[in-house]
């Protein structure tokens, strides 16, 4: 019974299955007939319906043709969005019904790394994975992946760690997010050297020029460093430049293999070294330096020797010698071989005459003028300090002929004629010399036509207003260029990433004249499906997406694209922001956008140690040296921030200032673009001040302000601000009948606004530009304030090049304070106090104006101008320059004391133009010149001092009788800081 019903259930589960497939079928059974539906499987596919009819063949009520299903699947493989893809056909009564089956694609979706590491970096590891955001993933890929992550790990001396991934797939977006997670247990240290090969030198004089065991610099301590893949290649080259720095140029050191101790974790590197020869090059003929040797002499950096880096050697000392006024010299080597061990190069210099380029002629320009020309050269006529001698060689001659040239065939002259000859004792000098630019422009080529194909009829107007290469219009190969640049960023930023550019030329109708053709293939347009923001742990996302300048349904925009990224980086909280195409080489109308956001550390620790030098206050209550004193004030600095506060790009800071005349602390909350206004920013500030930097006073501040900026154009902006201040002083040092009126504490409420005009060119270092600044503010009884008074300040900075290394920079600045009621003076908490580095170098900092009668410390004043001029000038090489200046103005009693005087009229008189002149150097550096500054004033203030202290102030000032001393501002001054003057 048994086999029977087997055979009977095998019978039907067969039949039904045959039921089941017979329909399925090959759509070739079904060839001409009528396609009277098309399905999906799965039903939700990547791409739309309407985009399927738009790419597919197959149709609705059309015939079916084999042909159209070979094409239709051809399609589906070329959208990238489909790893397998199968059409099937089951018949129906008046034809046929298509079945498109479909296994999606996945793509990368983001890497991500979690554990803390520290070498390798987690962009190492993530670069080591070689998984790119966009692209098509595979689950092959992990495997070499995760081989790629481990070989960077045991590099760093990572090998006991554990290294394990996860999958992410996310189908509504086909992305596949990948987590790598590292529990990189404890690194491996050194243990040893071994070293094999040709050396003279003992492994311990080896294992100390590697640097793999503690110390520093001749000490040795105990244990060895722990290994990571950055120690290791500074070890080798370590090793390498102590045999090289012994004349061995030629040594040769390298990794040979690391040799790993399981049970101790540590590692031994072996080496194989060959110290080569000793390399000796000498010069004779002339000297210099072995610093400027080793730069000149190639053979030093590339560690070799070879006959072509020898003659290389000879041009640089030819050129060198010819850059400082040996134009005629002549430099030639000789090699010698003795042993094995030793290779001597002798470089024979003959320099000849020197002699000083004294003019650069240029003859037959007449289309750009001398100083267009000029700007273009790299030869230099002789000067003050720098260039003493001028700057010529035939290697720059040779230079300056083919920039001039350029020069002309980039503006369509393109048979123009250069040729450069040398006037010899010029002027009837001997050493001086001059070079002439003889130059036969002819006539520049224009284009007689442009045909523009491949593109719509209204992109050619479009393209045409945009276009340098027009009817008309000069004709030049630079032309061109960058009308292919404009044509490609025009249809890149509509959506077409494909786009094409050809061009050809034929002969005009006249003489030097051309027809153009541009050939433009736009390509397929494709467009935003969405956008697909990833990586956000603590970012609100509304935050992210308020900086979105690429949207759902807009072409795809590479300048868009890069606009965004840039707008996230501004807000400060992103360490990486990666953008991509998701499937990118996919030929398919609509793609995602991928944004991969990498936060930021939440905190960030800033600390700086610096120190200040100069005629400083120090906050003594003797009366001795009103004027100031040198003093050394040690500063250090102290600042933390939380970025990202409510995960709403807004920063909570503390700055701290230490120093021996001054304390602060600084609060402050910082909003970027409030309510998404791109061009706001709000900050609330707290500041503590206790301050000994005016020698009259010590000063302590506590406010609180509120400022909202606003940038109304690249060049124009706008500052509202409120300040709220309590201000109290002590250590006052004037006389007793003064006291009561000017040094009680005082609360003062400013609602101020700025008005910033800004056109430099760089504001750490400007070459020329303008910038105007006016600031202000009113004090009212309104705002709680017991003093009421209005403030100005106004400032107007411009400078103008001259030629392309010298700047004339000036700036005029006026302030003044206007009491309007409260107190019965402005308290001297609230006057000007100026002078110093930064406005009226005459004066030591905030030395400038009025002065008590009886004590001689400054009083300041309710009206400041200032006038100060620099010519500043390359001094020596690229990285110094000097300056000579001079300043006038002072602070006044008041707007009505304004005095163009440059004369004191006696010790009393202080409302009067002081003027400095000086010199100063100033040193580039990477966050702007390093300065210092020596001024003579022909006229500083004499006045009247105090010898005695405060009881003996109080004792002759009640009888009248107090006797003091006259004392006068030094004549010569100096200042140190960092930055320009203005």
């Amino acid at each position: 019974m048994r086999a029977p019903l087997l055979l009977l259930v095998m019978f039907v589960f067969g039949v039904a299955a045959s039921a089941q497939d017979a329909p399925k079928a090959a759509p070739s059974r079904f060839e001409g007939q009528m396609i009277r539906a098309i399905r999906f499987n799965p039903p939700d596919q990547p791409i739309t319906a309407d985009e399927f009819n738009r790419i597919l063949p197959l149709h609705v009520g059309s015939p079916l043709h084999m042909d159209d299903v070979r094409a239709a699947l051809a399609k589906l493989y070329a959208t990238g969005r489909f790893a397998d893809a199968s059409i099937d056909a089951e018949p129906l009564a008046d034809g046929v019904e298509l079945r498109i089956s479909t296994e999606f694609t996945y793509f990368v979706g983001g890497v991500d790394v979690d554990g803390a590491i520290g070498f390798p970096s987690r962009a190492q590891l993530l670069a080591a994975s070689k998984l790119e955001l966009g692209e098509p993933f595979e689950a092959s890929q992990m495997g070499q992946a995760v081989e790629n992550m481990r070989e960077r790990l045991q590099a760093n001396g990572l090998r006991l760690g554990n290294l394990q991934y996860h999958l992410h797939p996310n189908p509504a977006t086909e992305e596949m997010g990948v987590e790598f997670e590292i529990n990189p247990g404890p690194r491996a240290r050194f243990d040893g050297v071994k070293a094999e090969g040709k050396f003279a030198r003992s492994i311990e004089s080896i294992i100390h020029s590697s640097g793999w065991r503690r110390g520093f610099g001749p000490l040795v301590f105990p244990g060895w460093r722990e290994a990571t893949e950055t120690r290791v290649q500074t070890g080798v080259d370590r090793v390498r430049k102590s045999f090289q720095s012994n004349d061995r140029l030629e040594a040769k050191v390298t990794l040979d293999h690391l040799e790993y101790h399981g049970k101790t974790n540590t590692i031994t590197p072996t080496l194989a070294i060959d110290n080569g020869p000793i390399i000796q090059i000498r010069l004779t003929g002339a000297k210099v330096s072995n610093r400027q040797l080793r730069q000149l002499i190639p053979v030093y950096e590339e560690r070799t020797v070879d006959r072509g880096l020898l003659i290389e050697g000879v041009r640089n000392l030819t050129d060198y010698f010819q850059a400082r006024g040996y134009f005629d010299a002549k430099v030639d080597f000789t090699e010698r071989t003795g042993d094995a061990d030793a290779h001597a190069i002798d470089y024979t210099i003959d320099r000849n005459d020197r002699h000083r380029m004294v003019r650069i002629e240029f003859a037959g320009n007449r289309f750009f003028d001398n100083a267009t020309l000029k700007e273009r050269l790299t030869t230099r006529e002789a000067g003050f300090l720098r260039y003493r001698y001028g700057r010529y060689s035939q290697h720059i001659r040779d230079e300056d002929i083919q920039a001039i040239r350029d020069l002309y065939r980039s503006n369509g002259f393109r048979d123009v004629i250069v040729e450069a000859s040398i006037l010899d004792d010029f002027g009837g000098r001997k050493d001086a010399m001059a070079v002439r630019f003889q130059i036969t422009e002819g006539d520049p080529w224009l284009v007689d036509g442009l045909e523009i194909e491949g593109v719509p009829e209204e992109d050619v107007a479009r393209l045409t207003r945009i276009m340098e290469s027009t009817p008309g219009q000069i004709f030049s190969e630079t032309a061109v260029g960058a009308d292919r640049d404009t044509i490609l960023a025009y249809y890149s930023n509509a959506g077409h990433p494909s786009v094409t550019f050809d061009w050809s030329q034929t002969p005009g109708e006249a003489e030097r004249r051309v027809k153009l053709r541009y050939v433009v293939h736009p390509g397929v347009r494709e467009f935003v499906r969405d956008i697909l923001v990833r990586g956000l742990e603590n970012t609100r996302p509304s935050l992210v997406l308020a900086q979105m300048r690429i949207h759902a349904g807009d072409p795809v925009s590479q300048n868009q694209i890069a606009e965004t990224q840039q707008r996230l980086y501004d807000l400060g909280i992103f360490a990486k922001v990666q953008a991509a195409l998701q499937n990118p080489d996919g030929e398919e109308e609509s793609k995602y956008v991928l944004f991969q956001l990498e936060e930021a550390n939440k905190y960030s620790l800033t600390a700086a140690v610096g120190a200040q030098i100069a005629r400083i206050g120090g906050g003594i209550t003797t009366f001795d040296a009103p004027a100031g004193q040198t003093g050394f004030s040690p500063r250090v600095s102290l600042g933390l921030s939380r970025l990202n506060l409510f995960g709403s790009a807004n920063t909570a800071s503390i700055q701290t200032l230490m120093s021996t005349i001054e304390q602060r602390a600084i609060a402050s909350y910082l909003i970027p673009k409030p309510a998404n206004q791109d061009n706001l920013t709000l900050i609330f500030s707290a500041l503590f001040d206790n301050s000994h930097d005016i020698r009259t006073f010590a000063s302590r501040r506590w406010e609180g302000s509120v400022q909202l900026s606003q940038r109304l154009t690249r060049t124009n902006s706008l500052q509202y601000r409120f300040s709220f201040r309590h201000s109290a002083v002590t250590d006052v040092k004037i006389s007793p009948e003064l006291v009561p009126l000017l040094s009680q504490p005082v609360r003062v409420g400013l609602l101020s606004m700025s008005y910033i005009y800004d056109r430099r060119d760089n504001p750490t270092d400007t070459h020329r530009g303008i910038l105007n600044t006016i600031d202000a503010g009113v004090s009212l009884a309104a705002f709680s304030s017991q003093t009421d008074f209005t403030r100005l300040i106004f400032r107007n900075s411009t400078y103008h090049p001259l030629g392309k290394d010298i700047v004339i920079a000036r700036t005029l600045q006026f302030g003044v304070i206007n009491r309007i009621g409260g107190l019965m003076d402005i308290p001297l908490a609230e006057r000007f106090f100026s002078g110093g580095a930064s406005s009226q170098r005459a004066f030591p900092d905030n030395q400038a104006g009025p002065r008590d009668l009886v004590t001689g410390f400054p009083l300041g004043g309710t009206a400041l101008l200032f006038h100060s001029t620099e010519l500043r000038f390359p001094l020596f090489g690229e990285n110094v320059g000097g300056v000579l200046f001079h300043d006038m103005g002072n602070v006044y009693t008041d707007v009505d004391s304004i005095s163009f005087r440059f004369r004191q009229r006696d010790p009393s008189d202080f409302n009067y133009m002081v003027q400095a002149v000086g010199f100063g150097i100033r040193y580039k550096t990477p966050v702007g010149p390093l300065r210092i500054d020596l001024s003579v004033s022909p006229d500083p203030p004499h006045f009247n001092g105090f010898a005695g202290n405060l009881q003996d102030l109080i004792n002759c000032t009640s009888t009248n009788t107090c006797q003091t001393t006259r004392q006068i501002i030094s004549h010569f001054q100096f200042h140190f800081s960092l930055g320009q003057t203005f």
